[in-house]
């Protein structure tokens, strides 16, 4: 894996990262530590019974992870602490005499943003009231890790293909058709295209910091640009302009969710094509990628250059 790889994969995963509360970031959760650890075992709740506080654990350590995953951690602290203490003594009264607890995690979604002194606080009363019992938060950096040490093939399985912009193949009206079916389902309010005047493909770029690897991605996309005009030029007038205001609701969908990362516009960059992209396949993928360098260079998917802005 070389390093434009990687950094693109880094990105993919956090884009899973932003798009999943609640149930869908636990199955997440649970297939990376599936992928990374033979012996883990995720625990399904059974009917009322429910899973006694244990979302999964791995017997031949002793280690168990409850998650915690709501949509915004920064305002449901309190009850994070209240889950934590709660879910904690349910897992000790059963599963301690199953299978002895030796390391306990409470995995959160903090969206990179950090634990919280509280939290941390309550972790330690555990550790103190249960001396044999090791307790630590777990957060995205540490499920980064362990997805990071993955093999390729595992990889791909939980975030889909890697965009090659060396590798972007001549795109065909059929998986053109696919990604524009998959678009038009969806919600939007159309008005009036408006269109910037004499676009500067890479002063857009460098106005929105992106980096060296999405440049490529765009680049080698924007050079397909004829079949998208051809491809609207065949079709129903308007539709461009539909799929403009598409692409600018994921896109500020996007900003909205991607907060204090330093490479933020390189995640809303791929929160996009996760959201245009109906499946998981190369074609696929590279008409969708044509299609964002299109609407990159000629609508308000990131930043016009001020300079380009009244021209």
């Amino acid at each position: 894996m070389n390093n434009d790889e990687k950094y693109i994969i880094q990105l993919q995963f956090r884009v899973k990262i932003y798009m999943s509360d609640g149930q869908a970031y636990e199955n997440f959760f649970i297939q990376i530590m599936q992928y990374a650890y033979e012996n883990f075992k995720p625990v399904k709740p059974q009917g009322s019974y429910g899973d006694r506080k244990n979302d999964g654990f791995d017997k031949s350590t002793g280690t168990y992870y409850q998650v915690y995953a709501p949509e915004n951690i920064s305002t449901k602290i309190n009850d994070a602490i209240n889950k934590l203490i709660s879910d904690f003594k349910g897992l000790y009264d059963y599963w301690d005499k199953i299978s002895k607890i030796k390391r306990y995690f409470f995995a959160i979604n903090d969206k990179y943003k950090g634990t919280f002194p509280t939290l941390e606080e309550e972790l330690s009363k555990i550790e103190k009231k249960y001396p044999e019992i090791q307790c630590n938060s777990f957060l995205n950096k540490d499920l980064e890790r362990v997805f990071m040490s993955l093999s390729r093939e595992q990889i791909s399985s939980i975030v889909g293909i890697t965009p090659d912009p060396l590798n972007i193949s001549d795109i065909d009206f059929g998986s053109m058709n696919e990604v524009i079916n998959h678009l038009m389902r969806m919600h939007f309010s159309y008005s009036e295209e408006k269109i910037p005047q004499d676009p500067d493909f890479n002063e857009k770029i460098v106005f929105n910091n992106l980096s060296e690897s999405i440049a490529r991605l765009l680049h080698q996309g924007n050079y397909q640009n004829h079949v998208i005009k051809e491809f609207f030029e065949k079709n129903r007038s308007g539709l461009k302009g539909e799929l403009k205001e598409l692409f600018v609701k994921f896109y500020s969908e996007g900003v909205r969710e991607v907060n204090g990362e330093s490479n933020k516009n390189d995640i809303v960059f791929f929160y996009i094509l996760e959201k245009v992209s109906p499946k998981n396949t190369k074609p696929v993928q590279d008409a969708a990628l044509v299609l964002m360098a299109y609407y990159f260079e000629y609508c308000d998917i990131f930043q016009t250059p001020p300079s380009r802005e009244n021209k």
